[in-house]
């Protein structure tokens, strides 16, 4: 039975405390990676729909949420260890892994280096290039903006800056997940600041023939950090794979246009064997 609220949930692997949000559900499993400096919680209005007719999971990455911090620790390749440990100490086989931009990347080189516990892959707005020119002014703010606000309402004008097609009810529930409350009536960001200064972003254009499982690249039509022409490249290079652009939304589509990604993951989802 599915869980309306999901359930927090903490696993550890690779030596450290890696939280997730089982929302319960039967059938096939879904396993969500978040993006930098988003949490599990982020998939929230996508894991309720999705688990009413599979049994879903979100993570945590390490230093996101309600995972540990571990400052030296937040080189790319052990996010990608963490995807292959959290399988494997769930024991979850049959898997869809969905990864929105940095967890995009995470999930496809996973993938490419062990799909034995994987069955399809979705990759939301992520590129392989180590330089995108549509990302360099996002980590310039990340690294020189405050990580805490004055308040509830504050958060939500930074995340409504990112994703301005977003509604109000999502963008007041992402404020609230992606901050803890301070004392004095502020907010701060629900992540090691660390994780911003340590991001790898290598290139991985190579891996992507390496990929087995059926799989499917979702753009935003108005995403600056994967042009049309880099999906599409993907989309050739990838065997079994398929693009869709999601109307009306940027980098963040699963917010700004969060029921035309859900038919999209649905149909693909559907489509698998």
């Amino acid at each position: 039975m599915a869980n309306t609220l999901g359930e927090n949930k903490t696993v550890l692997i690779n030596g450290i405390n890696i939280g997730y949000v089982d929302w319960g559900g039967e059938g096939r499993n879904i396993v969500l990676l978040h993006g930098l400096q988003d949490t599990a919680r982020n998939w929230d209005h996508i894991a309720k729909e999705l688990s009413g007719n599979y049994h879903v999971f979100a993570v945590d990455a390490r230093g996101h949420g309600n995972s540990d911090w571990v400052p030296g620790q937040y080189q790319f390749d052990k996010y990608v260890q963490d995807v292959k440990g959290f399988l494997e100490e769930l024991d979850l086989k049959d898997v869809v892994l969905i990864g929105h931009s940095a967890g995009g990347k995470y999930a496809f080189t996973h993938t490419a280096n062990d799909s034995s516990r994987v069955s399809g892959l979705v990759i939301i707005d992520m590129d392989p290039d180590a330089v995108n020119p549509g990302s360099g002014n996002m980590f310039v703010r990340y690294r020189e903006e405050s990580d805490e606000w004055d308040d509830l309402q504050s958060v939500v004008e930074r995340l409504r800056s990112r994703e301005p097609k977003t509604s109000e009810e999502i963008l007041n529930h992402l404020a609230e997940i992606m901050t803890n409350p301070l004392p004095n009536g502020g907010r701060v960001w629900k992540r090691d600041r660390q994780i911003v200064l340590e991001y790898e972003r290598p290139e991985a254009w190579h891996i992507l023939p390496k990929i087995e499982v059926e799989t499917l690249i979702i753009r935003g039509s108005e995403s600056p950090l994967l042009r049309l022409e880099v999906a599409q490249k993907m989309n050739e290079i990838i065997p079994n794979c398929d693009l869709v652009q999601i109307s009306n939304g940027g980098h963040w589509c699963l917010d700004e246009n969060p029921k035309e990604v859900i038919l999209h993951l649905d149909n693909f989802i559907n489509s698998l064997s």
